[in-house]
């Protein structure tokens, strides 16, 4: 990774994934920020080609791990985004207290809140949860669509 000097983002990230990884937006996370970090998620996520339904929904499911990592996550984090080829991949970790055991399902109707996690599965290519250590975090992916090129055909 770059050092000193570079606006590269993903500079000196501990989490670098592999060479074909490119590095979109690394944030803090605190609840003065939730709104901010959104359009972040939005505007990266848009960049790297998520168009349509499929980027309201990870922006969705990146905005539900944001804020269980202010409500139940210690208050603080941090988000980072990047890409590897076609999959576009956002993680939320914070310094909580850790989840514990834990099923993603979907509460009963009469229970209110705790569908951020259920909601996040259903809405991305998938949810990985760790929280092996100090804090959790919580990751998902999309499928980027090949970026299409006009075939005039005659």
């Amino acid at each position: 990774m770059g050092s000193g000097g570079t606006d590269d983002v993903g500079a000196g990230w501990s989490t670098a994934r592999g060479a074909g990884d490119v590095a979109l937006l690394s944030e803090e996370i605190t609840a003065a920020r939730v709104t901010a970090l959104r359009h972040a998620v939005a505007a990266a996520a848009r960049s790297a080609g998520l168009v349509g339904d499929g980027l309201e929904d990870f922006v969705l499911a990146v905005h539900e791990l944001v804020t269980n990592v202010v409500r139940h996550g210690g208050g603080s984090g941090e988000v980072r985004l990047w890409q590897h080829h076609d999959l576009l991949t956002c993680q939320v970790s914070d310094n909580g207290p850790g989840l514990g055991e834990i099923a993603v399902a979907l509460p009963s109707p009469g229970e209110v809140g705790h569908r951020g996690l259920w909601l996040a599965q259903q809405l991305t290519e998938g949810l990985m949860i760790d929280n092996s250590g100090q804090g959790t975090t919580a990751s998902v992916t999309a499928q980027l669509r090949p970026r299409s090129t006009v075939h005039e055909e005659g």
